[in-house]
């Protein structure tokens, strides 16, 4: 239905025209400053408008047609999270402080000098711009020798009931290689992935050994452009695992003795 105006009110288009001629006398009584600031306030809310908006494809325009732009692959990751830990050389008397007195585990096996027993790591794969990236396998480099003999430290371990895939590196098996597996827990290839800055790929590595103490990081070999590349995780040193079959003793998080 029509809106129909108030008996005696003028029409719509009269309106319009007497707010614009207000406007008008309004911007005509201002002074030169004033003009300058309205104008500086408006055309700094459309330079910020345009570039939210095109801000990212102006960028990599720029790069490109300057020559550039950087393609390749980036990857995201942090320090694994750690469940359990095996104290060289100590006894379960020798941690300090008490476990009742500590809040942040971590940084409490750190002091303490704790090797984990079972780590897991998260990372993204991810182009540097929309050029395709070939993520075409994942290569463990481990170093192996005996396990850590001292007292083991056990976390409970709270297990996702939410089917997922997962791959998974058993640092001393032979032959070496990360397993992957579907949301049923059944090994499949070992996938191909195809990433650019907006599409990436999360994975999540599972890492533990059974006899060894293992030195252990990751080459992600890639490809964009036909051309080949390696790139290490992580970039700097390796991380650490170690079995609990040589502990001297096994104790929860609470202080109790379990069996091995």
């Amino acid at each position: 239905m029509a809106r129909e105006d108030p008996a005696g009110a003028p029409p719509e288009a009269s309106r319009r025209t007497g707010l614009r001629a207000k406007a008008k006398h309004w911007w005509q009584r201002r002074s030169p400053g004033v003009k300058g600031l309205v104008l500086s306030v408006i055309g700094g809310i459309a330079v910020f408008t345009v570039t939210e908006w095109l801000g990212p494809y102006l960028f990599h325009l720029a790069q490109r047609i300057a020559g550039r732009e950087q393609h390749g692959l980036a990857i995201d990751d942090d320090e694994p999270d750690v469940n359990g830990w095996v104290f060289a050389g100590k006894a379960y008397a020798d941690l300090a402080p008490p476990l009742a007195q500590v809040e942040d585990l971590d940084s409490w096996a750190k002091r303490n000098g704790g090797t984990p027993v079972w780590q897991e790591l998260r990372f993204i794969l991810r182009g540097k711009s929309q050029k395709p990236v070939f993520v075409k396998r994942l290569e463990p480099k481990v170093d192996c020798r005996p396990s850590t003999v001292g007292v083991h430290i056990q976390e409970s371990v709270y297990t996702s009931l939410v089917p997922e895939r997962s791959a998974e590196l058993q640092a001393d098996a032979k032959p070496l290689k990360i397993v992957f597996t579907d949301d049923r827990g059944k090994p499949i290839n070992p996938p191909v992935y195809k990433v650019t800055q907006t599409d990436p790929e999360h994975i999540t590595l599972h890492v533990h050994t059974t006899t060894h103490r293992c030195e252990w990081s990751v080459i992600v070999h890639w490809s964009t452009n036909g051309n080949a590349h390696k790139t290490r995780i992580p970039d700097k040193g390796q991380y650490v695992v170690t079995g609990i079959n040589a502990a001297t003793e096994h104790r929860g998080t609470e202080g109790e003795l379990f069996s091995d």
